[in-house]
């Protein structure tokens, strides 16, 4: 490699916040526990704030799927039973057609041998 490819900086493909520095933070990777642990705080404090309690925001969410909401309901019953499990219908075709070959009763064979004249050509053809 020549001095002067070293020199060169890096083309970017097109990515947002392409090309890291090392050494500079712009907040790659995983967030922090700490910071996880803060949002959760501050969310539970939203709910006891908004609701009294957790207990009760669940009860309203039970209310409004009572009532119809289809959110609701699918966020209850997720949150209580799990995502349901993706199904795919797969359809497999059975039906094969395959040639039926009889090897009970042999095929009788015409062995005589005729040349037939091309009256075209002149030539001889083998054939019946």
């Amino acid at each position: 490699m020549s001095q002067s490819e070293d020199t060169k900086p890096k083309k970017q493909d097109g990515r947002k916040n392409n090309g890291a520095v090392k050494g500079v933070y712009r907040g790659q990777g995983r967030p922090t526990k700490a910071k996880e642990k803060d949002l959760n705080r501050m969310t539970l404090s939203a709910l006891k704030k908004t609701f009294g309690s957790e207990e009760k925001m669940w009860i309203e969410v039970a209310k409004l799927a009572k009532e119809g909401s289809a959110k609701h309901w699918d966020y209850l019953m997720s949150y209580r039973y799990g995502k349901p499990k993706e199904m795919q219908q797969i359809d497999v075709n059975t039906k094969v057609n395959i040639p039926v070959i009889d090897f009970t009763q042999p095929k009788t064979i015409d062995v005589q041998h005729e040349e037939i004249k091309d009256d075209n050509k002149g030539t001889t053809t083998g054939g019946k």
